[in-house]
């Protein structure tokens, strides 16, 4: 499955729960729109402040619509990650019970949330690899392939991870296998 790829560009100061609303509507409204499944990406680089109402209505939300396997329209990567954000979006997303891809200002990959560390780890394999199978990644991590296929399932089931036939492909992947934006970022 390849997704379609939406670059959001948000407001600058992301305070207030009312603003929060206002900026993931529109982010929805743009995956709805899109009409096939979006590996949306959110970029925080131009984002100095960020409160725990904002970080609530926007990533966690967002995360919980794409974490739903039933109506999944999308996949979320969140980018230009900096330490000011930390603290609000990890914290929301624990105590939800959430986790989100995302990749911090100078590109490494973060995850960010509430996920058991084998997941963690299956996570930051297939971000470094790319694109993976169930046996290779089991040989590297030296863990029994039905066990790694369970943690691959749980990732896929966040939407953390998409999985491709047999192969499982990161966001990060993903996002480089698409290509720049035929339009440039959308501005919520």
């Amino acid at each position: 499955m390849r997704p379609a790829v939406a670059h959001t560009t948000l407001f600058s100061y992301l305070v207030t729960r009312p603003t929060g609303r206002t900026v993931r509507a529109t982010i929805e409204r743009q995956i709805a729109d899109a009409g096939q499944t979006v590996l949306a990406v959110l970029d925080l680089r131009h984002v100095p402040v960020i409160d725990f109402s904002c970080a609530d209505e926007i990533v966690a939300k967002l995360v919980l619509l794409a974490s739903d396997a039933s109506t999944r329209r999308s996949f979320m990567l969140f980018r230009g990650v900096a330490e000011h954000h930390l603290g609000p979006i990890d914290s929301v997303l624990r105590r939800r019970g959430l986790a989100a891809a995302a990749e911090s200002t100078d590109g490494k990959p973060l995850l960010l949330g509430a996920l058991d560390p084998r997941a963690t780890a299956v996570w930051r394999e297939i971000w470094s690899l790319g694109r993976t199978g169930v046996s290779p990644l089991a040989d590297r991590l030296e863990l029994p392939p039905d066990r790694v296929r369970g943690l691959l399932d749980d990732l896929v089931a966040r939407a953390l991870v998409i999985r491709d036939g047999e192969r499982y492909v990161s966001l990060h992947h993903a996002l480089l296998d698409a290509g720049p934006p035929a339009s440039g970022p959308a501005d919520p």
